[in-house]
């Protein structure tokens, strides 16, 4: 494969991810968005992928500053989407891992039916080869991106 097909690839790839968000954003705010902001969700879907996580590496992973997290989270706690984590032993918050709740879990799996409801009528015509194909390079990325996060630890 060219460099330059692999450009293409990615640059439409991040074409798609921006302009499905935004398309998935606008069909499922109505519901999903009224009890928690987008930014929440997203921080709750964080959690949900990565699991109990310091509000440092959040910050960083959702590239903001470390006091819009700890107000994400300081509202989260309110609402009962997320809990500190109760297995650390230190009372410092700083040193504290956060954690999605069952409450937060729902609010996700939610939001991922609404979501994949979408998806599924805009590629209910595709044939079942291109699914597998396009199962295969995902998952062949989601290894190489893992392998190469586990070797900067």
């Amino acid at each position: 494969m060219t460099k330059s097909k692999l450009y293409q690839a990615v640059e439409l790839f991040e074409e798609v991810l921006f302009v499905g968000t935004e398309v998935i954003h606008r069909e499922i705010s109505h519901n999903l968005f009224e009890h928690v902001s987008r930014q929440q969700f997203d921080l709750l879907n964080s959690l949900m992928i990565k699991g109990p996580s310091s509000p440092g590496s959040l910050a960083v992973l959702q590239g903001v500053h470390k006091s819009a997290i700890s107000n994400r989270i300081k509202k989260l706690l309110e609402k009962g989407l997320v809990e500190w984590d109760a297995n650390e032993l230190e009372s410092d918050k700083r040193s504290k891992l956060i954690k999605i709740t069952a409450e937060g879990e729902k609010v996700i799996n939610d939001g991922n039916a609404a979501c994949f409801s979408i998806i599924e009528n805009l590629f209910d015509d595709v044939e079942e080869e291109k699914i597998d194909t396009f199962i295969e390079i995902l998952t062949m990325a989601k290894e190489k991106l893992t392998t190469k996060g586990e070797s900067k630890e």
